[in-house]
């Protein structure tokens, strides 16, 4: 018996394992050829950006980041972004007809833009490479399964129930809200996927209209939320691991920022005043960063630096026949992208300096589109 599964695992098992492994090689060797030699039309960064240092960003040492992580945390955030439109989705739609597919396509095409421009420019982070490759993996591997899943034995079970949405379908919107909602303050990881297992069987009933999708949707949302909570367990273990505890700041230096403005934004927290109504100071990060950056901007208050850096990333969302002025500002536009779920919508990123990043924003606010995330490394 031990024999015989020995040679099983020998003839069997670790073929499988070596083709997959041969696979992924080829595939990170061929998109790295392909990506990191990209001339995207964009200039090198300001010369400033290269060599400004000023003791005033010492203060917050421990929070100095490199540049590239601005960019780098594109694709992270690009899987908020498709979280977030998939939220939006499921409430009046089924789900067989998310483009889960066209999402991993974008994934990879924004990474690979961004893997060219930063090699363009001479930086090379090899944890922000691996951060990408390891969560676009995980990113595709769960649309593709989810993708595969809908569009066949999904698509059978919402012919059941003649294309109506049932309790079920209900309840899993609600949780893709919960988890869009989440993932903008908190990484994705902390989520109680767990939780929304135990209230998917405490919320929902065991008979009802429709019984083969309910059951159908019981069963498989139960997967979901199972495995779901598995990997991100495994996630929080390795990040914790990798990175240690990730702090939850952006040291920022500030500029013509009057007392009063701390008073009315209370979680931004002066760490040293280095000249009058000048500042360094803490700043939550992710999407508190722009609500709040967004907010100082209107108040007139300037950013001489964030996270010792002088050049960032940031991204809006506006119609598809909007027009942004570049010369009335200092942005340079990087990117545009669609938003597969609204198609008169798309996603332009432009980078800017820090010490325009007041300006901008309030051009971009002035010009109408939202201003959807400023990327705090």
């Amino acid at each position: 018996m031990r024999e015989g599964v020995k040679r099983f695992l020998k003839r069997r098992v670790l073929p499988f394992f070596l083709i997959c492994f041969g696979a992924l090689v080829l595939f990170v060797a061929v998109f790295w050829l392909k990506c990191a030699f990209l001339k995207p039309a964009v200039g090198p960064l300001p010369q400033t950006s290269l060599s400004e240092k000023n003791p005033a960003a010492d203060v917050g040492e421990k929070n100095r980041r490199p540049v590239e992580d601005s960019y780098f945390s594109y694709p992270e955030w690009y899987i908020v972004w498709s979280y977030e439109e998939r939220a939006q989705y499921l409430p009046k739609n089924l789900p067989s007809g998310f483009p889960y597919f066209a999402s991993i396509g974008q994934y990879w095409k924004s990474y690979c833009f961004i893997c060219g421009l930063t090699q363009s420019r001479h930086q090379f982070n090899f944890g922000d490479h691996l951060s990408s490759f390891v969560l676009g993996g995980s990113f595709a591997l769960e649309y593709t399964i989810r993708g595969a899943y809908e569009q066949t034995i999904g698509r059978l079970s919402e012919w059941t129930s003649l294309h109506e949405l049932v309790e079920e379908d209900a309840y899993a919107a609600r949780v893709a809200r919960e988890y869009a909602d989440f993932v903008y303050i908190r990484p994705f990881y902390e989520f109680h996927f767990a939780h929304a297992l135990k209230q998917l069987w405490k919320e929902t009933s065991l008979w009802g209209k429709h019984p083969i999708r309910k059951w159908e949707r019981k069963f498989i949302l139960s997967v979901d939320y199972g495995i779901e909570a598995l990997y991100a367990e495994a996630m929080q273990a390795a990040s914790h691991l990798a990175y240690g505890a990730e702090s939850d700041e952006t040291y920022t230096w500030l500029e013509s920022a009057p007392e009063n403005v701390f008073r009315e934004f209370p979680r931004v927290k002066i760490i040293q005043e280095t000249a009058r109504q000048s500042y360094v100071v803490s700043v939550p990060r992710y999407q508190e960063f722009t609500e709040l950056a967004v907010a100082m901007a209107k108040r007139d208050v300037h950013f001489a630096q964030i996270a010792g850096n002088d050049e960032i990333m940031l991204t809006v969302v506006a119609p598809k026949n909007w027009t942004f002025d570049l010369s009335a500002s200092d942005a340079t536009l990087l990117f545009t992208e669609d938003i597969l779920t609204q198609p008169n919508l798309q996603r332009l990123a432009f980078e800017c300096p820090v010490r325009s990043l007041h300006s901008v924003l309030n051009h971009l606010a002035a010009a109408g589109p939202k201003i959807e995330h400023i990327y705090d490394y």
